[in-house]
Formats: structure tokens, sequence, C-alpha cells
């Protein structure tokens, strides 16, 4: 350590400030710039020339403006002069004297000088947004070099205070040696090298990065060829465990070296460990954590140890680890990078062989995690001579050749950007798009820096394609753990920016002179979306993978306040171009793509491509499908909501039971009326619809029933309007909407552009043809042409699509999915289409009526359902082909997640979740009271026999019942046992009639006629079953879309939710908004307690009962937010996830 006495280690007394022993440190880490000792001064002088070239702006554009009369607080350098009413002049001679007056003296002067002095504030403008960006990255530089250097001075003291621990054997104090005072020098213990006088069996097996299999390959031949007798370089891929088990176990026994990277699948990760246990050196990086666990080089280990602690670093290097990042705890991976890059370094100046063993692990790390030939080739070299004790030694390895570890590229640009901010300025000038930089959306789009230092071709192809549909790349690769901290620090919206004007007007007329696409002067770059082409977490991307939604509200945070769409479109990795056709996207490639990032609040995630053999191919016509959907979702952004077409679409399944309109536990034609008054009050055209009409939704359906008759659609959309049309127009001041669509037209909207091959659709298993779709729509419903269904089909032939109108909005009923009398038909047979009428439904939408979004009314509708790849749509999925590009709001019930993530997956549907009805007891009714009676009272005389055949007992009795009837109730005062004797066995009979009478036997079974204990163990089965019956949890009504709860429906939640818990007078007062968290302990006001409950529990028990039910109140009442989601999904908004 620098400061360290020769001969011993350092005392605690002695630090690491001699300067010249902290200079030579600091040159050696390479925190000075070219080694230029000044520089830091340099920055300094700098940064105060140029603040003073600021402060002289702000003198020369504000000082002495005059202004109305404003409150002015007395500032240093800004006076006032002038009566409080009067007309001011104000003496602003910097910077800091503008800063120190009120909000409104600063939008005071900004008006009276862009009112009265144009040239000086064009002047002022043209100049200062720049300076301060200027001064912003200089402040940053020094920041960063001031964090360096404070952090490696600070890396000794903290080291210092730890050698106690390191003397007294927490890592090998027999192992430490004398420490020298030269930097750099220090002499440390060599770690114990495997004697080898046979060649090095090294196996490598690659598990998300597989695309590099070629090029480990290419460095084994090289190195087989240049040192045939000293080293063996065997390769494989994850899928070779499945396809070829023997090969790879046979490598792995008489392995010397073994070495892996991003293996997630847990049967692979067991497999694997079983396998590698006595394999002596083993670097794994970047993989699940049950497989890293088992990495070891020499005495560094990170398994862990027996009494259950973590195994890892030895206790300095720990301390030294948390110096590393900005201490946020959704950091620390970032911060873990940062000291994989110049740990190295810094672990020359530490003891101990567990620490230069830690070296070398860290050492090999960086040669993999910058990849290219020359590094894994010096890997390997490094590997050899660093871990074996050879005959003969390989070259000395090549210094590691660096790549940026965050940048931006793009396929016009020879090299790197440094940041996003770059890469924005380089492209308003001459990006292929630069012309049209205003009118086209941006995206940023997170790639993997792996692919990119690889050369990997997708990655340009897929920048390139997307401007080729009109969609401004902002491209910024990152090893996937800094996901979040490049959306949160290096980009932002107009959302963003909108809020930080209404806290500072100033920073506002800054932002309005800041370049286009940057952040008002910010350095941040304006985006309008996000795709992520990794997949996984948003926060700790692969590395966080295996604690999925540890942080997703760092990560819905982050996300809510840029407030655009989240995607994540990416290319398979372990999952061939065939088997995603053919079978969809399965296993850990789902959760990667799929399941992770929802957690986060992804939508419409779109597959791009897939490996063909080991390398990784795009499919242009899904990137071209993405940039569609990405465009689509930013137009909603952009467009005013008056000059928005919305499309809702109800149900009507199953066919002919009078089913049209309506939704799983959703009341739809209430929910229409609350949805119509929320886009009307959002400023949707929704024409004259009668908001404020409580009959408006039964009205609708009804009509939408009408039109739906085969009588009237069999002659066409125009008879439709003709008996319809003024109806529909004095009732609800709607219109007639839809068209009778021909067979040519239809066929036009499903064939591709004839033009299409290869180049669109990339290496698929087959090339489709243009009307591949039409001719598998014609082999299962026939000519269309010809087509004569009875499906809304009229009697020429055409597919009517028909609906009402109000204004800009849309309702119509979406097709039946199958044929009538087998509804379900498309489900079970994978090789039919929709039929004709229901493709001509959604094509209508979308290319003639023009929907800018559609919304899905309630649980649930088909197009979700339709046939084609069950998981990672592609081009004919007939779900993709049927939404398109159209942004689809899902309206789905919450309790039913397992179906919603169908809607969202395979419909691309953004799920706004509804509340369900509240629950309650079914009870029992008329002849099953009447037989619960006969049954008691059969007990009360054969409680023995009764008791002993099932333990029977009756917890309803607090529960009441259907009609008013009490479970509880005297036998004698049913109507079903007058004047009986209780026990008599002439109630077994009446039972057993009664029983047939009701025909429970189906489920009860029936009386086989043996013995008396033999009925007794009968009757208990029935008693039983009637109490599971009685205290059946069911849905009790419908719910009413963004309407939160009535006080009776909200009694019936809590008392359902507490079961007897929580005293009925403590839900009353609840209800009623009176109880409070500390307030009366709920007993009745006679003391005791409400009839039919059970005592109250103790207070403690009972107020924590209180808050939680205070708690559910509260959020049963925030219902509404179910309309203001919808309205957010149809702005463009990013919508909250829950997991669930």
């Amino acid at each position: 350590l620098p400061g360290a006495p020769r001969g011993g280690p350092p005392s605690r007394l002695q630090t690491a400030t001699n300067e010249s022993q902290t200079e030579a440190f600091l040159r050696t880490m390479g925190v000075e710039d070219e080694g230029r000792l000044d520089s830091r001064r340099e920055r300094e002088r700098a940064l105060a020339d140029l603040q003073a070239t600021i402060d002289a702006a702000y003198a020369a554009a504000f000082d002495g403006v005059c202004v109305a009369g404003t409150s002015v607080p007395d500032a240093g350098d800004a006076g006032v002069t002038g009566g409080p009413e009067a007309v001011q002049s104000v003496a602003v001679r910097c910077e800091a004297a503008f800063q120190a007056l009120s909000k409104e003296t600063q939008s005071a002067l900004i008006d009276a000088i862009k009112t009265n002095e144009k040239q000086r504030w064009m002047a002022f403008e043209a100049g200062v947004p720049r300076l301060k960006l200027m001064r912003t990255r200089m402040e940053e530089q020094l920041a960063r070099s001031e964090a360096a250097r404070s952090t490696i001075e600070s890396i000794g003291s903290k080291v210092h205070s730890e050698y106690d621990d390191i003397y007294d054997g927490k890592f090998g104090n027999s192992d430490v040696l004398n420490t020298s005072s030269d930097v750099g020098e220090s002499k440390k213990p060599e770690s114990k090298k495997l004697a080898k006088t046979s060649i090095v069996r090294i196996v490598l097996l690659t598990g998300f990065e597989s695309f590099n299999s070629d090029l480990y390959r290419k460095v084994s031949v090289d190195l087989s060829r240049s040192y045939p007798d000293l080293v063996d370089l065997v390769v494989f891929n994850d899928q070779d465990i499945a396809s070829r088990p023997a090969d790879v176990e046979q490598a792995l026994a008489s392995a010397d070296v073994f070495f892996s990277s991003l293996i997630f699948d847990f049967d692979q990760v067991e497999w694997l460990n079983a396998r590698i246990e006595s394999i002596p050196y083993k670097f794994i990086f970047e993989s699940a954590l049950e497989l890293m666990s088992s990495t070891r080089v020499g005495e560094f280990e990170m398994k862990p140890s027996p009494e259950g602690k973590k195994a890892g670093p030895p206790p300095a290097v720990k301390k030294v680890l948390g110096l590393f990042g900005s201490g946020k705890e959704e950091d620390k991976l970032v911060g873990y990078l940062s000291f994989l890059k110049i740990g190295p370094k810094l672990l020359k100046f530490l003891p101990g062989r567990k620490v230069k063993d830690l070296r070398n692990w860290l050492t090999v790390y960086s040669y993999w995690n910058e990849g290219g030939e020359e590094n894994v080739a010096s890997m390997i070299s490094y590997i050899l001579r660093e871990c074996f004790e050879l005959p003969s030694l390989p070259p000395e390895p090549k210094d590691l050749v660096e790549t940026p570890a965050t940048g931006c590229l793009h396929p016009a640009y020879d090299g790197f950007f440094e940041s996003p901010e770059a890469y924005v300025r380089w492209y308003e000038r001459e990006g292929p798009l630069a012309s049209r930089w205003t009118e086209c959306p941006k995206a940023a789009v997170l790639l993997y820096r792996k692919h990119v230092i690889t050369g990997q071709p997708y990655i340009m192809d897929l920048i390139s394609c997307l401007e080729k549909e009109g969609v401004i790349p902002v491209p910024i690769f990152i090893n996937g753990v800094e996901a979040h901290t490049i959306v949160r620090d290096q980009l932002t919206s107009d959302t963003e920016l909108a809020e930080e004007r209404t806290r500072d007007p100033f920073g506002a007329a800054m932002a309005d002179m800041g370049i286009a696409g940057l952040g008002g002067g910010s350095g941040k770059v304006r985006i309008d979306s996000v795709i992520n082409t990794i997949g996984f977490p948003l926060v700790g991307g692969p590395s966080g993978t295996m604690e999925g939604g540890r942080q997703i509200d760092i990560s819905k945070s982050i996300l809510s306040s840029k407030n655009v769409p989240y995607m994540v479109a990416a290319p398979l990795l372990i999952q061939d171009m065939g088997s995603w056709v053919e079978k969809g996207i399965a296993g850990l490639q789902s959760v990667v793509l799929y399941s992770l990032p929802e957690l986060d609040g992804a939508i419409d995630s779109v597959p791009l491509g897939a490996l063909v053999g080991e390398s990784i191919y795009l499919v242009p016509e899904r990137v071209a499908r993405l940039a569609g959907r990405v465009k689509s979702w930013v137009s909603l952004r952009r467009k005013q909501a008056s000059e928005k077409k919305i499309g809702i679409i109800l149900y009507g399944f199953p066919p002919g039971v009078g089913a049209t309109g309506t939704a799983a536990l959703l009341n739809v034609p209430e929910s229409l009326e609350n949805v119509f008054a929320s886009l009307k009050e959002a400023g949707y055209d929704v024409g004259d619809f009668p908001v404020g009409d409580r009959d408006a939704g039964e009205r609708i359906v009804e009509y939408l029933k009408k039109m739906s008759r085969e009588e009237l659609t069999c002659r066409g959309i125009n008879h439709v309007r003709k008996v319809l049309g003024e109806d529909v127009a004095s009732s609800l001041g709607a219109t007639v909407a839809g068209t009778d669509m021909v067979a040519e037209r239809l066929k036009e909207y499903l064939t591709f552009d004839e033009a299409w091959g290869p180049t669109e659709w990339g290496p698929m298993p087959f090339l489709p043809a243009p009307d591949l779709l039409v001719t598998k729509m014609e082999a299962a419903w026939g000519d269309l042409g010809k087509y004569r269904s009875g499906l809304s089909t009229t009697t020429s032939g055409e597919a009517v699509v028909a609906g009402l109108q109000f204004g800009n909005v849309f309702i119509g009923v979406q097709p039946l999915l199958g044929v009538e009398g087998d509804p379900m038909r498309l489900l079970f047979e994978r090789d039919l289409t929709p039929h004709p009428q229901y493709a001509a439904f959604y094509k209508w939408l979308q290319h003639d009526f023009r929907a800018d979004a559609v919304v899905h009314c309630g649980t649930h509708g088909t197009s979700e359902w339709l046939p084609g790849s069950p998981l990672g749509n592609t081009g004919l999925s007939w779900s993709d082909i049927m939404l398109s590009s159209i942004p689809n709001v899902y309206v789905y019930t919450a309790n039913n997640p397992s179906e919603s993530i169908i809607a969202k997956r395979r419909g691309y549907g953004t799920v706004v979740s509804h509340n369900v009805p509240p629950y309650g007891r079914s009870g029992l009714y008329k002849q099953l009271l009447e037989l619960k009676a006969l049954l008691m009272e059969y007990r009360e005389g054969n409680m023995p026999a009764f008791g002993e055949a099932a333990g029977v007992v009756d917890h309803a009795g607090d529960q009441g019942t259907a009609d008013g009837a009490s479970p509880g109730a005297s036998p004698g005062a049913s109507s079903g046992a007058p004047g009986r004797t209780n026990g008599s066995d002439d109630l077994q009979q009446p039972i057993l009639d009664l029983i047939d009478s009701i025909g429970l036997q189906n489920d009860c079974g029936l009386f086989d006629g043996s013995s008396q204990r033999g009925f007794a163990s009968y009757a208990s089965d029935v008693y039983t079953y009637l109490l599971e019956v009685e205290n059946r949890l069911y849905s009790e009504g419908l719910h009413v879309l963004g309407a939160p709860p009535k006080p009776e429906q909200m009694t019936k939640y809590l008392s359902a939710y507490f079961d007897g818990k929580l005293g009925a007078d403590v839900i009353e007062e609840v209800v009623r908004g009176a109880a409070q968290a500390n307030g009366s302990t709920g007993a009745s006001p006679g003391g005791g307690t409400s009839a039919g409950t059970p005592a109250a529990p103790a207070p403690s028990t009972e107020d924590a009962l209180r808050d939680e039910a205070i708690e559910i109140r509260n959020l049963l009442e925030a219902n509404t937010n179910e309309l203001t989601s919808m309205v957010s999904a149809l702005n463009g908004e990013y919508i909250l996830p829950e997991a669930g």
C-alpha cells in the first residue's frame, strides 16, 4: 500500500496521505487524465472562466430591465428601484443574482425582454444554453475525477482499518508477505498453481451467447495449431446438453477448467452442477446463482459456507466493493461493473493468496466481457499462465482491448458515441431521418453490448429497418444491469419535461431554447417510447433474473416518470427459427421475453428473430410490426383527443343465448355509460351520446342485438340503416356505421406485398406466398366470392360489418368465433382460420374506419384465441393479423390473470383490470333449508353416532342463509319438522325422500339401506355437504366499470373478507368512513357485541383488523382508477402493472 513500511504490515496509525505515493497510486489507477497531476486544477480554472462568461451574459441580458411591480427578495447583486406598484428596474449582475429572484420576478423579466428587447433576448438564447451545457459536462467530468480520486484515497484507509481482521487469519494470514512501498510492486504470494505435465483440457459451454460459439471454436483451432501439446479447448452450447449429453459429460469428466456464461435454465443448472464438482477451476459468469455458486479459482470460491454465509471476496475486498456505485440499492450491480473494470488494478495493492485468486477471476471476466477474438485468445493464455505449472508457457496475454461500457452506434457512423446526447446531436445533422426529425417518433432502443462488440449483423439491420418504417432509433448498448440507469438518467420525455416546467419557469425557457432532441439543456434525450431488446427485468437485467420482481417498484417509478410506452422486443437467443414458427416460444425464452418484462409494465412484446444454427437472424417483417405499433402508440400521444377514432368492441358469446353485450362479472350497459362520460370529459368526440341517461347502455345493446339478426344483415348495411337508422338517431343520437365488404376487398387486405421475399421474411422455414392467408381461409371456408354462411353475410356474399357510431367512437359486436352449433371450433383446430366476416370486421376497423385504438370491453373476447403461434406472434398468426398495428386497450377482470395474460401476449392487449362484484354467502333456500332442519333434528337424537361418523361441527350457525332463515333456528320451527320427536327413527324415510326429490343423490350418493349406524354416517355426509354449500362464496351481482361499491356492496365485501373476525358494527363504521385507526373498540352501545357476531377480540387485535378494513375500503373506493387508466392508455401513456 502507499505509505506502508517495508518489511511488515502497516499500522492502523499510518495513512495513505503521502502526496508522492498517492499521486503515483492515482497514476497507476488511471485516474488523472493523461497522467497530468494538474488536470484537476486546469478543469477548475476552465470552469471558473466559463462561469464568468455566463454571468456576463446574464448581466448583459437582464441588468436594468424594467418590469411591473413584483415582490423581489433582497438578493445580494440583485436590486430593485421604484415603488412596489411602480415600474421597477431590476439589477441582475450574474446568474446567482437572477436565481435569487422570486419565480414571479424571473417570469416577468423573461416576458419583458422577449417583448421589448428581442435582439438582446436572441443573443442570450443563442449562447447561454450551450454555455450551460458545457458547464454541466465540465462539472460532471470534474465530479467523476474527484469521485475516483476520493474513492481511491479512501480505499487505503479502509484497507488499513481492515488489516487487523486480515492478520487475524480471516483469509490466509500465513500467506501474507511483506508489502513494498513501491506502488504497484507489492510482493504478493503466488497462487498455488496446478502442476500439469499433460494437456490442459478446457470445456467452454455457452448459454444465451451461443452466437459466440463460432468465435470460441476459431480460437480453439488456433490454439490447437499453435500449442498442440499445451491446451485442448472444447466448445459446446447449452442445447448440446439435450442433444449431445454423452459428449458433454465425457468432456467434463476429464476437464481441468470449466468455463460457462449466461446459463439460466434450472434443469441445465442441475445437470451441470452434478458433473462439474471435481473440476479444479470453474469460471462461471452472469448465470443462475445456483450455477455461479460453483465458481472456484484457487482459494476463491462463491460456494456458500456450511454456516449458511455467502462465500466470495475477502472482507477488505467487500469493503472496497461498497465504495462503488451511487449507494442506491438498485444501482449496486452497476457499481459492481465499475469495480470489475478497475478491480484487477486495485487488487494489486491487497495481500493474500485468496485476493490473488480473486484478481485472476476478475481478469478473466474482463477478457470475456470485452469479447472479440483477440481478447478470448488472451483470456485462455492468462488462465494457462496463472493457474497451471506447465512444461512450457504460452505467450504473455495481450493487453485488454476495451470498448465503452455503454454508448450509442449507427450504421452510418464509424465508431461509437459516448452518450445518447452525442448521438442525437450527430443525428440531427447527419442522420438518415434528420429532415423528418419533428414528425418521426423517437424510440430508445436498448441493445445488448455483447452483441454490439462481437459485430452481430442483426444490430445494424434492426436500426436500418426501424428507420425504413419511419421510426428514429436511439440505439444504446448496455451490459444489461445498467438499463434502468440509462432510462432514468439519460432519457426524458414530454411528460417529465412538463413536470419540470411547472417547478421551474426559467428552466422552462431554457428547455424551449434547447436543441430539439435534447431535454431542455439537461443532457437527456427526449424519446417517445422505450424498446428493450435484451429482455429480463429493467432493474438488474440478466443478473437480476433469479430475483424477478424484486425491484419492480423501482422500475415502475422510473417508467412512470417517463410515462411513455415500454416495449420488449428481442430476437430469440436460445430457440431456433423453426421451433418458434412451429411451436411458439417456450421455456426459459418465454420468461426472458414475456414474464419478467411484464412485471415492469412492458406491452406489445414482439419476437424480432431467432437462431439459425448458432447465428442470430432478424425477421424484418416483425420489425415492421414493432415499428407500426410504436408509431400507433406515439400517435395516440400526439393527436388531440377530439381527433382520435376509437373502436369499442362488445361480445356476443356464446351465440344464440342472449349473450350480446355481456362479459364475465361486468355490467356492460352501465359500464358503457361511464366509458362514454369519461371519454367526453377527456375531450373525445362522442357525438350526441346522451351522457347522464342511465338507460343509454341498455338501448345500445338492444340495437346491436337487432343489427345482428339475419333478416336484416342478409340484405346488407343499407337495409340495416333503413330499418334502424331513424330510431338510433332519435333514441341515442347515433348513426348506423359499417360496410358490406366484398370478397375482393377482403382478399386485398389479407394479401402481403407482391414484392416481399427473403428480405422481408428473413430466414423463415418457408417463404410465405403473398396470398397465403387468402388460400388458408378459402381452404377452411370455401371460395370467398361464393361464401354464404349466414354469419352476417348478404345474399350476394358480402361480409356485413354493422355497429353504432357516436362522433369518432364506433361500437360493435365482435363476430362469432366459429360456426353456429360449434362456436368453440377454432380453439381446437389449429389449421382453421377466422371466418370471412370475422376478418372483415377487424380489417374494416383498421383500413376503413381507421381506428386509432380499440377497446375490448370485458372478459373476454376471442381475437387472442385465434389460430397461430401459441406464444410469440409471427406474421402468420391470426391474432397478429387481426389486430395489426392498432393499440388494444383490454378491460379485463382482475381475478383472471391466467387468461388476461393471453390477451396481453397474443392479442397485444394493454390490460386495464377492473374489480369484481362483492362476494356473498350462498346460503340455503326452500327444500335445502327443510332438509337441513330435518338433519339437525336427527342429529340431536343420534349425536354419538352422528358425531362419530364425521366429527362434524356446525360452524355455520353464525352465518345468514337465503330468505332470511337462520341455520341455527329451532328444528321445530321448520316447516319440514312439525311435531317430530328428536332422534326418532321415523325421520330416516322423510330425509331420504327429500334428498330424492331435490336430486342430491347425484352429489351425495345413495343410501344402501344397511344398518342404523350406516344411515347416521350417510346423514353426516349430507349435512357436511349442506354446510359447504351454505358457506360457499359467490360473486353477487355485476361490477360497473369505474364505480366504487355502494355501502351495501362494501359491507358484503368486508363481511366476506373478514368472515366473522370483525364485528358487524365495526364493519358498518368502516363503511360509513367513521372508524379511525385508533378509535373505539367497536362494542355495541349496550356494552355487548352485535347480534349474530362473535365476541370482540382483544382491542389490539381489533384495531389491527379495523385498520386493515379501512385500507381495503380505501382501495375499493379507488375503482374510479379503472376509467382513468383506460383513458390514460388511450392517450398512449405508461400503465402501471400489478403482479397477480
